[in-house]
């Protein structure tokens, strides 16, 4: 009974010193800073934009170096949520991602109605965000009362067609089709067009990958063929093709051997090799999730000389 007492007491001078300490900290971290955060975020909203805005509230973060933040929205739009946060940059020491999130919002809604003219599905499940790294470059001190159109900007985007579905023959027409939409744009700027397609039999992607130069360069379903970015995990692969596999610990490297045929695959760099002879791999293979290599697709059909059907 003594000894609960004692524990007792220890707990109540140990709250009596502590939670006096937390009432502070929130007082001077919490209330009073976001209530000082808030009245310096409408200024600068009110100097930097003509349209009105609204603060849904204002957070104060543990864990992060610059531990204030302001969610906002304007308020004619709130479902536009951006976010305002401490820069001492910037002439009133702080800054926002107003113009970022808007831009986005504006290339994916003309991402949508052009694919909507060709490939409704396409349309619904793309995705975008900024290139690296031009976005960081741009002079977000000079925007004041309206945010410019995205199109002005000429910041490139990279766009993803995340499919639910497996690939079907079709879609290497599909993928042309909407690649023949979005180049006739005279906002979008691509940094790169990326199509994606589940493998049901592997952990992996068909993956069809362009570089925004080589839009205008696609003049028909097959050139997309060019740009087969897929991976496969190397057992799959060699029981694809017919081949032997050995995984070579010491070197980590795949090797695929059929009839007189053996390829050498580097599960690190960009360089494989085909009967001992070098050659480029530009896609690259690396260790998968679960510990699988996964191995380019091209690669071993033009070693093997032998299509892998990805449908």
């Amino acid at each position: 009974m003594k000894l609960n007492a004692g524990k007792i007491v220890v707990l109540g001078i140990v709250a009596a010193i502590v939670i006096p300490i937390l009432l502070y900290a929130e007082f001077q971290h919490g209330f009073y800073q976001k209530f000082r955060f808030e009245q310096r975020a409408e200024h600068y909203l009110a100097d930097t934009y003509k349209e009105e805005m609204t603060i849904v509230n204002v957070r104060y973060l543990w864990d992060n170096i610059e531990p204030l933040a302001a969610t906002v929205h304007p308020k004619s739009d709130p479902s536009l949520q951006f976010y305002i946060y401490p820069n001492e940059d910037r002439e009133l020491g702080l800054s926002d991602d107003y113009a970022t999130t808007l831009w986005k919002i504006q290339a994916l809604k003309e991402v949508e109605t052009r694919l909507q003219l060709v490939q409704p599905e396409y349309a619904r499940h793309a995705s975008i965000d900024f290139s690296c790294c031009k976005v960081s470059e741009y002079d977000f001190a000079s925007i004041r009362g309206e945010v410019p159109h995205y199109g002005t900007t000429q910041l490139p985007f990279d766009l993803a067609v995340t499919l639910e579905r497996a690939m079907k023959a079709s879609d290497m027409d599909h993928m042309y089709q909407a690649v023949a939409a979005l180049r006739e744009s005279s906002s979008l700027v691509l940094g790169s067009l990326v199509f994606l397609f589940p493998l049901a039999e592997a952990d992996a992607f068909a993956v069809f990958e362009l570089p925004g130069a080589a839009l205008n360069a696609v003049t028909s379903a097959a050139d997309m063929e060019a740009y087969n970015a897929t991976r496969i995990p190397a057992q799959e692969m060699a029981e694809r093709i017919g081949a032997s596999l050995e995984w070579d610990e010491q070197r980590s490297e795949a090797i695929f051997t059929r009839e007189d045929t053996t390829l050498v695959v580097r599960s690190w760099g960009n360089e494989a090799f085909l009967n001992g002879e070098p050659i480029a791999d530009p896609i690259g293979a690396y260790i998968g999730d679960f510990m699988q290599l996964m191995v380019p697709v091209w690669l071993v059909e033009h070693a093997f000389d032998q299509k892998i059907a990805l449908w």
